[in-house]
């Protein structure tokens, strides 16, 4: 059992799940983006590790396993996005170049508490919609679209981490307290909807991504494990592309 929970802390920690999630969400807006989709993976992988655990190689000496493996899997990605990189597009190689530019960007965001979470779900909605939808003249709308159902998604990652977070980075459960946050959250599902009009058909898909999102904001507090974000939140993407592709 406890070798079981370390593979599954791996999974998580070496953010596979996430890249995952990542990989879903391009299906979801392009189902023919096999390899864009895979493309966005590995680089979830690279640009999390990254962001995750440049700071702790800087500070730490010794090296666990699981770090080496973690090592492992980031290489490996890296390898696998520089391949498919080379395969696409000029075009989109300039705007994937711009969202490494993103990426760098968000180690001076991240202190910035409130503009932290809209940040993050801007460069997600770039990556998995507005380059999938770059010739489409509804970008702007999936982008949104994209944009406001991610942010209200990442409000549960903004409470969980609120008794833990400096007061200094001022985010949204410090400026509004965790009940006008959670708000906050309803509201961004509602301009999502909004947003949905012009960027597809209201259908059941529509009303699953906007109960689940409504729930998981709902069940948020700041004593909920960790597990809750960093497995189940970030499961929603591929709960979403689940109901696409198995639909009837």
């Amino acid at each position: 059992m406890a070798l079981l929970k370390k593979g599954f802390d791996f999974y998580i920690n070496s953010s596979i799940h996430v890249a995952l999630a990542i990989w879903c969400l391009v299906k979801i807006t392009d189902y023919k983006a096999s390899q864009y989709a895979l493309l966005a993976f590995f680089g979830t992988i690279v640009g999390y590790n990254f962001l995750k655990y440049f700071k702790w190689f800087l500070t730490n000496k010794s090296l666990r396993i699981s770090i080496i493996g973690i090592i492992i899997i980031t290489l490996i990605a890296a390898l696998g996005f520089l391949l498919l990189f080379f395969e696409q597009d000029f075009k989109t190689q300039c705007y994937l170049i711009v969202a490494i530019g993103l990426v760098l960007l968000y180690v001076y965001i991240r202190k910035f508490g409130w503009l932290k979470l809209f940040f993050v779900s801007f460069v997600a909605s770039y990556v998995t919609a507005f380059i999938p939808f770059k010739d489409s003249h509804l970008v702007i709308w999936f982008f949104l679209q994209r944009f406001f159902l991610l942010s209200s998604i990442i409000i549960p990652f903004e409470i969980l981490d609120s008794p833990t977070d400096s007061i200094s980075m001022k985010t949204l459960p410090h400026l509004f307290g965790i009940p006008r946050t959670k708000q906050i959250g309803y509201v961004l599902v509602s301009l999502y909807c909004i947003a949905s009009i012009y960027a597809l058909p209201i259908n059941n898909h529509l009303f699953i991504y906007v109960f689940s999102s409504v729930v998981v904001i709902y069940f948020s507090t700041e004593k909920r494990s960790w597990y809750y974000t960093s497995f189940w939140v970030e499961s929603l993407p591929i709960i979403w592309w689940l109901t696409l592709y198995f639909q009837p």
